[in-house]
């Protein structure tokens, strides 16, 4: 915990603000390599034992509801309902599981989680040793609570002394999860190697941090403005720490004709309801191989999945906004088909357009930004998987995805030779992920991030070559 005397008071909204001071983060971090160093000689499994207990604390936790009102907190923060706020908090524990996460060290690091502990041989006398690249400082994500614990819990795994900056959205419940380290022995190298802290987006503080301080690592979420902020600011750093961005990026789902069953409409309704679109998996725009006729009988079965699933994870709305209006009209007059709903606590919207995107074709002003039109999906028919992966390409281009550098998961539900063509040309994208539909939001311990896996990032490499003496 911070003391008094080491935390600013900052006025944000008429909300008070405790900021860890610079003189005192400065001096803090001094003693931050050494512990890193205690930690590299902690066994891994004492380490991924602590993150083990934390997960037991919180599923107790959950379990005997003293979550709930946290709960009810992120739901009124977030917009989310409390339904999917309930599988979030689930989902931290498969996040701070130590089995997921020793899986993870093994595909990640050259020489597996072994690696972390000693040197582990690859070829006759040649020896690698993976050692933490920190201090790392991580500024998470505002839209879940589950990525900033993501890169939180594998710094702490791989030896690093870790600065984690959740939004003040997540912050509370980012704190709760990692509450419990306090009451773990002093002597413990783990419970002080994480701080849990919020900075302003102007605060000085983390300029100054990211200016000047012994920064190994600094890891962002999140887009434009705050990206190129970030990457000017550590470019000062006497330290040259390394820049590791989790971008903005965005979803997209092929769907094959002879695959439009109502199982596969249900699929992407889950997809389009789950975090209402705001994860960088979520399909946003989705390409239909078919004829028109088939497209307009996927498009009702997926309008009763979206009515009857989104009722379940219902949104705290009095009305449905004007601009959400103005934009299915604009679409309609530009030539697309559109179903939506008219229920406020459930707004889904269908788009359905001829080869090619007509949100390209509207005027700035009836435009909603990305993040503002949540289960809204434009469906573009097409002839064949070339011209779908075409679509792929071309959508960070598009007017109405300003700031999306690139698809990064791409669900499908297609045939096996379309499958086959996908994987020839997967080049020609740029995505991260393939996934099959229904699965974007879900990642095995084996997957990287955004094509990179988070271990390796937060780690470098010694190598050791020995000779007989």
């Amino acid at each position: 915990m911070i003391q008094n005397e080491a935390v600013e008071e900052i006025n944000l909204n008429g909300n008070k603000i405790y900021e860890p001071r610079t003189d005192w983060l400065l001096s803090f971090l001094k003693e931050a390599r050494g512990l890193q160093q205690e930690l590299s000689s902690t066994p891994l499994s004492k380490r991924l034992g602590v993150l083990e207990h934390l997960r037991e604390i919180w599923l107790e936790k959950l379990e005997h509801g003293r979550l709930d009102t946290l709960k009810r907190e992120l739901a009124k923060s977030t917009g989310y309902s409390e339904t999917l706020i309930g599988l979030e908090l689930e989902f931290v524990g498969e996040v701070l599981s130590q089995d997921n996460l020793r899986r993870l060290l093994n595909v990640s690091l050259v020489g597996g989680s072994r690696s972390l502990e000693e040197p582990v041989e690859l070829a006759p006398g040649e020896y690698v040793r993976n050692l933490p690249a920190g201090p790392v400082l991580i500024i998470g994500s505002g839209n879940s609570v589950v990525p900033p614990l993501i890169p939180g819990t594998i710094s702490l795994a791989t030896g690093n002394f870790t600065i984690l900056r959740p939004s003040l959205t997540n912050f509370k419940a980012v704190r709760e999860v990692f509450q419990p380290l306090q009451d773990i022995p002093s002597d413990e190298p783990v419970r002080r190697a994480l701080l849990v802290a919020y900075f302003t987006h102007e605060s000085r503080n983390l300029k100054t941090l990211l200016e000047k301080a012994p920064l190994g690592v600094v890891n962002y979420w999140g887009g434009e403005p705050g990206r190129t902020v970030i990457v000017r600011t550590i470019s000062s750093n006497p330290n040259r720490p390394r820049l590791v961005v989790n971008g903005p990026m965005t979803g997209f789902s092929i769907i094959d004709a002879e695959k439009a069953t109502d199982e596969t409409a249900e699929k992407l309704a889950l997809e389009m309801v789950l975090y209402d679109q705001q994860l960088c998996s979520s399909p946003t725009q989705a390409a239909f191989i078919g004829t028109r006729q088939e497209l307009q009988f996927f498009a009702e079965k997926l309008a009763s999945s979206l009515d009857r699933i989104g009722r379940e994870y219902p949104i705290k709305m009095e009305s449905l906004p004007y601009q959400l209006f103005v934009l299915r009209r604009s679409l309609e007059l530009a030539g697309a088909k559109v179903i939506a709903s008219q229920d406020p606590s459930n707004p889904w919207t269908i788009v359905l357009s001829e080869e090619k995107s007509l949100l390209t074709t509207l005027p700035r002003g009836s435009l909603l930004p990305l993040y503002a039109r949540r289960r809204f999906l434009e469906i573009i028919r097409v002839s064949s998987i070339k011209e779908a992966l075409s679509l792929v390409s071309e959508l960070p281009s598009n007017p109405a995805y300003e700031g999306v550098d690139r698809v990064q998961t791409l669900s499908i539900a297609v045939s096996i030779e379309k499958l086959q063509e996908i994987m020839q040309n997967i080049y020609r994208t740029g995505v991260y992920r393939v996934v099959p539909l229904g699965e974007s939001y879900l990642r095995t311990p084996s997957e990287p991030y955004d094509g990179t896996f988070i271990p390796s990032a937060f780690t470098y490499t010694s190598y050791i070559r020995v000779r007989d003496q």
